[in-house]
């Protein structure tokens, strides 16, 4: 039950004075000068009262045209005010969808029943969204493919528009060059070069190198529920593109791939409004297909690799060899062949690394 106290429309006041003179409606609408259908509206609570219709309602009374006036801005007050409320509570249904963890790790505050409300005008502001509920969209991002919005449910939807917002809000204060594909590749090299390094030495290099390109990259959290690893979106107003990834997973050898993964996006769909890659039940249609050829034979040489594995030797020692003639880490070539089916999952982990990223968020 609402808290709020109710406020009468105008035109209610109106129907009583109307009562005490003893008229009808038509006959009290032709004697201050207006139609017997407008005057309906009005009362009806069907139509705002006009400043022309409170003049002459001030006129008939005696009155000030802002007492009139004010009474239908007090009306208007409590429907914000009824409006607010409702909106509160469907923020707070929408809210409960976060993993607390993740926003107390961007916003860097302990998240309490009290400060709830504070908490939502902050994620407002990062998400830009008037409401929360704007999140529940599968319109948001109208562009991108159909089949990855398919079937979703609510939350996911929610926390998936979220992560792809706060990714375009962070994008704003990265300045990069105008997108030039000769440029990217000339850097790729030297981006492979990064891939032995931590990720507090290889992530600002990586950001350097691709804002050189016209690549804005944007590095955040994996946000819990939203089934994200990365989304690359054209903007046209900056001749840029911005590519978006999370630490999902943790595993450094996934963490590169989907780095390759959106540049091949970013390569070959430079123009399309957006692509999200999905962390699980990935979609396998053309641009995926196309995006993950292109990070294989980017980090691997495939004919290289098929010479490899036709030799069917996969013990650490090869693969290691291996890895130092394509002058890439190991966890690499092991990652692929966990991947391909040619050595199992729990293989070998002892050599793959999970990074411990940290962000700058604010």
């Amino acid at each position: 039950m609402s808290k709020i106290r109710y406020v009468p429309h105008p035109g209610e006041y109106i129907k009583d004075e109307i009562l005490e003179l003893g008229m009808n409606q038509n006959e009290f609408a032709i004697r201050i000068g207006t139609t017997g259908k407008t005057l309906s509206k009005i009362i009806n609570g069907e139509a705002n009262l006009t400043f022309e219709i409170a003049a002459k309602l001030a006129d008939f009374f005696g009155t000030s045209v802002n007492m009139w006036m004010n009474l239908q801005t007090a009306y208007l007050e409590y429907l914000r005010n009824l409006e607010i409320e409702k909106q509160e509570k469907e923020e707070l249904r929408i809210f409960s969808y976060f993993d607390k963890e993740y926003l107390k790790n961007i916003l860097n505050k302990e998240i309490t029943k009290d400060n709830r409300k504070e908490i939502i005008l902050e994620l407002k502001k990062l998400f830009m969204v008037s409401n929360l509920s704007c999140l529940n969209s599968k319109d948001l991002f109208a562009f991108c493919r159909t089949s990855v919005i398919k079937d979703i449910d609510e939350k996911q939807l929610v926390l998936r528009n979220a992560w792809i917002s706060f990714a375009m809000y962070k994008s704003r204060n990265i300045h990069c060059e105008e997108y030039n594909e000769k440029i990217l590749y000339k850097y790729i090299p030297k981006i492979k070069e990064l891939m032995s390094e931590k990720p507090e030495i290889f992530i600002p290099k990586l950001k350097e190198y691709l804002s050189l390109s016209g690549i804005k990259l944007v590095v955040l959290p994996y946000l819990k529920g939203s089934n994200i690893s990365g989304v690359t979106r054209w903007l046209p107003n900056e001749n840029a593109i911005m590519i978006a990834i999370n630490d999902s997973g943790k595993d450094a050898d996934k963490i590169w791939f989907n780095i390759f993964h959106e540049l091949g996006h970013a390569i070959q769909n430079k123009k399309r409004h957006i692509t999200i890659s999905l962390e699980k039940d990935k979609i396998n249609d053309e641009d995926e297909i196309q995006a993950n050829n292109f990070a294989r034979n980017t980090l691997i040489n495939e004919k290289e690799y098929i010479d490899f594995i036709n030799n069917k030797n996969f013990k650490i020692n090869d693969i290691e060899l291996f890895a130092k003639k394509q002058n890439i880490p190991l966890f690499i070539v092991i990652g692929r062949l966990q991947n391909d089916g040619y050595i199992n999952w729990n293989e070998y982990t002892e050599f793959k690394p999970k990074y411990k990223m940290s962000f700058q968020i604010n």
